[in-house]
């Protein structure tokens, strides 16, 4: 068993998310806080085959988890707008999002690809007049493929 001390485990500072083919401002943004789900999911297919009854299981129908990133509103998110605009608007909404990892040391960590991806919600801010803090968005999006490299 290897035991690792909490520095040696802890690589990530921070990531970046940059959405392709959305026009005007598509430069990477850094002030997302949070970004969730995004895991490829490949269901099972049990079946029996032949007079034996030989039990076999097989990969069956893959699919990507919603990705939820979450932070802090922004002015710097053109892309996104852009892309929400067209989903509403019925023009070509499917882009590529790549969310790469910055390590400790500030070099580049895993990238992952998200492909034909379309938003599904999109939760704006609370405001409030006695508030201080900042305002954070949520965008909730639908990948239909991804690539890790």
């Amino acid at each position: 068993m290897s035991t690792y001390t909490p520095d040696e485990m802890l690589v990530v500072l921070g990531f970046t998310v940059v959405i392709d083919n959305a026009g005007t401002g598509s430069d990477p943004d850094s002030a997302w806080e949070t970004c969730t789900g995004g895991s490829l999911n490949i269901e099972v297919a049990d079946a029996s085959t032949g007079g034996d009854q030989v039990h076999q299981t097989t990969p069956g129908h893959k699919y990507v988890d919603t990705l939820v990133l979450r932070g802090p509103l922004t002015s710097g998110r053109k892309a996104l707008c852009q892309w929400i605009t067209d989903t509403v608007k019925g023009q070509p909404w499917k882009r590529t999002v790549v969310i790469k990892e910055i390590l400790k040391d500030g070099s580049d960590g895993k990238t992952y690809t998200y492909l034909d991806c379309f938003p599904t919600r999109y939760v704006f801010p609370a405001f409030s007049a006695s508030g201080t803090g900042n305002l954070y968005e949520e965008v909730h999006i639908k990948p239909i493929r991804c690539e890790l490299s």
